[in-house]
């Protein structure tokens, strides 16, 4: 059994609703939680050893 690590994130009231409505649209409905870590799980196996760039909605960060 692995080892899991706990951490938090904040996202804008619109991210987390959208993320709701997933989690809920599913039937059975799934945890927040679950639709998360599916969620990071995706974006790791894609970017897999690649540089990101990333560009966050409303952030003036480059």
């Amino acid at each position: 059994m692995t080892e899991m690590k706990r951490f938090s994130v904040s996202v804008e009231r619109e991210e987390y609703e959208a993320l709701r409505h997933i989690a809920q649209s599913h039937r059975p409905p799934l945890s927040l939680q679950y639709v998360v870590r599916y969620a990071l799980q995706e974006f790791l196996d894609k970017h897999e050893g690649q540089q990101l760039m990333l560009k966050f909605k409303g952030s003036d960060r480059k």
